[in-house]
C-alpha cells in the first residue's frame, strides 16, 4: 500500500516528497514546451538519482514509439517505465518491458464506459503496475485532468487484478479515504491537488503532507477498521 506523486521538476520538491512519506515519484520526460511539469532526460536523471532509496523514481513518457520509449529508460535511469500513450498496444508493453528489464511498466488505464474492464485484463501479463486514471476529454492520453471518475468501475478492476493498481485522478486529501475505502487499491496518486495552485509541477508542502497523510490514514483502516480515520 503506497503513495505515488506526480509531476517532479525540481530535485527538491522531489526529496521533499519522498522525506514525506510518497514510496514511487514520478516525473513527465518531455521535450520543453510540451506539457507544463515536462523535463528533460538530465533533469529527470537527476531527480531519480536524488530520492533513492527512500523511493522508487518513475518516468513518464509521452511517445507512443517503443524505441523512444526504451531509450528515454536507459537516458533517466528510472526504476518504473509509465506508459500512457493509448496507442501502445499490449504486446508493444510486453516488447518494451522484455527490453529494459528490470524497468518496471506502469500502464495508465483511462476509466470511462466501454472497454475500460478488457483493456485492465489485456495488460496482466505485460506491465507490472496499472494506473487508474480519469480519462482524457479527446484522443491521447489519460488522466492529467483533476477529476475523479467512476470508482465502481475501479473497484471491479482492482478485484480481479493480478498486478497491484495504483488508484489516480482527482484525488486530494480531502477525498483520498474515501476513495481508499471504496476501491481498495494497491496505491494512490497525486498530481494535480499536490501542486501549488495555478502551477503545474511545482509541489506545496501542505498540500502533499496532506494528502499522504490522508491516504495513510485511509490504508490504515483497510488493515484494522478500528485505526483513527
Amino acid at each position: 500500500m503506497i503513495v505515488q506523486i506526480y509531476s517532479m521538476t525540481s530535485v527538491a520538491d522531489a526529496v521533499a516528497c519522498a522525506e514525506a512519506g510518497a514510496a514511487m515519484i514520478g516525473v513527465v520526460v518531455a521535450e520543453p514546451g510540451v506539457v507544463p511539469e515536462g523535463i528533460g532526460a538530465g533533469a529527470a536523471r537527476e531527480i531519480m538519482a536524488a530520492i533513492r532509496p527512500r523511493a522508487l523514481g518513475v518516468a513518464l513518457s509521452l511517445a507512443d514509439d517503443r524505441d523512444e520509449i526504451c531509450a528515454m529508460a536507459e537516458a533517466v535511469k528510472c526504476d518504473v517505465v509509465h506508459l500512457a500513450a493509448r496507442e501502445i498496444e499490449p504486446e508493444d508493453c510486453a516488447w518494451i518491458r522484455a527490453r529494459i528489464a528490470p524497468i518496471r511498466i506502469l500502464r495508465a488505464i483511462g476509466v470511462r464506459a466501454g472497454a475500460t474492464l478488457a483493456e485492465a485484463e489485456a495488460h496482466q501479463t505485460c506491465a507490472d503496475y496499472l494506473m487508474l486514471d480519469s480519462g482524457a476529454k479527446g484522443p491521447g492520453l489519460a488522466g492529467a485532468i483533476a477529476e475523479t471518475h467512476d470508482w465502481a468501475i475501479s473497484r471491479t478492476i482492482v478485484q480481479r487484478s493480478r498486478i497491484p493498481v495504483i488508484l489516480a485522478g482527482g484525488l486530494s486529501a480531502e477525498n483520498v479515504a474515501q476513495a481508499i475505502a471504496t476501491v481498495r487499491p494497491w496505491g494512490v496518486d497525486s498530481f494535480t491537488h499536490t501542486d501549488v495552485p495555478g502551477s503545474r509541477g511545482k509541489k506545496d508542502p501542505l498540500r502533499v503532507r496532506a494528502f499522504i497523510a490522508a491516504a495513510l490514514r485511509g490504508f490504515a483502516t483497510l488493515i484494522d477498521p478500528a485505526a483513527p480515520r
